[in-house]
């Protein structure tokens, strides 16, 4: 090598040199001027957050993410940042997406989806609850949220199959009223029309009999008006224990005011054939002015015996009450008016003469005294309200 190529070198070294010194001394001058405003933005930051001065304290700590990105130490103070300033917003939409902010730079933040949950909790927004808590244990393993979301899907689950069973339990209980109406509404019209020999026979009949006897105690099976309510009232036909039907006025889910009661099925060894009581009511009995009649099969009673009975008069609770006419016909066809008068259902004396039977005694005599109508002393009154004390 050449004096001159050794001082060409020597000269390329030390621009080399000088260059590389150079380089290095801006860099770090660089690199020193970057921290510095990095660690500023951060202390700014800091005392934002000490004043409750939450966006400012964001806005700086975004600041310094940009020159120090993924540092945990400023996404730790941004989070706790957004989390203080959802605090002060209370359950608004604002702190929703705060919470969000949070969890977005934190997916493990359980706090930030717990408040999320329970906004919406308090919102009444269950679905969207769930989703949130769903989400949170994927993110976060919390248990408790998975006890939460189970929790509450057991619950609907129960409340589902309750509703489930209360709608087939009223459905089932409106098909039973349908046919219960089915039952009802011919002798409806029956009574409507006042043909109570028809009426007899429909009685009578296998599947009515059956279908009376289903009625047990105080229950009844109706078919009629109701109010709003769903209470009995205004006109209606219903059927109850032994046989028993009333067509008539309803109020307040009782018989009051006027209607028809009948009965035409009895025990093979009855004598009598069918009874109607026609009059007032009220308490779900037979009170005020009515007509009882009573109708006996004739090859089951004697010649003297009456084959029809009407009794008409005051009843107070189905007892006679008051100033009585019997009539009746015997199976000759011959008729015999009665009056009495009876008290709480008991027929009081009204002759001191011998009845001529033991244990009777005369209630009412012919205009002729040559026939007596007599009692025991048994209480009197409208079939099925009648209780011997």
């Amino acid at each position: 090598m050449t004096k001159k190529e050794a001082l060409a070198l020597r000269i390329f070294v030390g621009i080399v040199l000088i260059g590389t010194l150079l380089f290095g001394a801006y860099y770090y001058a660089s690199y020193r001027s970057e921290a510095n405003e990095v660690a500023d933005l951060i202390n700014k930051g800091n005392a934002y957050m000490e004043n409750d001065c939450f966006p400012e304290a964001i806005e700086c700590y975004e600041k310094a993410l940009e020159h120090e990105e993924g540092d945990e130490r400023i996404k730790s103070a941004m989070v706790k940042a957004y989390m203080s300033m959802a605090e002060s917003y209370g359950e608004s939409d604002e702190a929703l997406l705060c919470y969000q902010n949070a969890i977005g730079l934190n997916p493990d933040n359980k706090t930030a989806y717990w408040s999320i949950a329970n906004i919406y909790e308090n919102r009444g927004e269950e679905d969207t609850m769930l989703e949130v808590l769903h989400k949170g244990f994927e993110d976060t393993g919390d248990e408790s949220m998975n006890a939460k979301v189970f929790a509450i899907e057991e619950e609907r689950a129960r409340i589902q199959a309750e509703e489930e069973a209360r709608i087939a339990e009223e459905e089932a209980k409106r098909a039973e009223e349908e046919a219960r109406a089915a039952m009802l509404d011919p002798l409806k019209e029956l009574f409507e029309e006042e043909d109570y020999d028809a009426l007899k026979e429909k009685m009578r009949e296998e599947e009515y009999v059956a279908f009376s006897e289903e009625v047990i105690g105080d229950n009844s099976y109706y078919s009629g008006d109701y109010d709003i309510d769903g209470t009995r009232e205004g006109y209606g036909i219903a059927v109850y224990e032994n046989g028993y039907y009333y067509y008539g006025e309803f109020h307040d889910d009782m018989r009051s005011g006027h209607g028809v009661l009948m009965r035409a099925s009895y025990s093979e060894s009855s004598s009598i054939g069918s009874f109607i009581y026609d009059g007032e009511w009220a308490d779900d009995k037979p009170n005020g002015e009515g007509c009882a009649r009573s109708n006996y099969f004739k090859d089951r009673i004697s010649a003297t015996d009456f084959a029809t009975k009407e009794i008409t008069g005051n009843y107070t609770d189905g007892l006679e009450d008051g100033t009585m006419t019997l009539v009746g016909t015997t199976r000759s066809g011959a008729k015999r008016t009665f009056k009495y008068t009876a008290k709480d259902g008991i027929a009081e004396r009204s002759s001191k003469e011998s009845s001529g039977a033991k244990g009777q005694y005369i209630i009412a005599q012919t205009d002729d005294k040559s026939e007596n109508l007599t009692s025991d002393g048994s209480k009197r009154g409208v079939e099925g309200f009648i209780e011997d004390e």
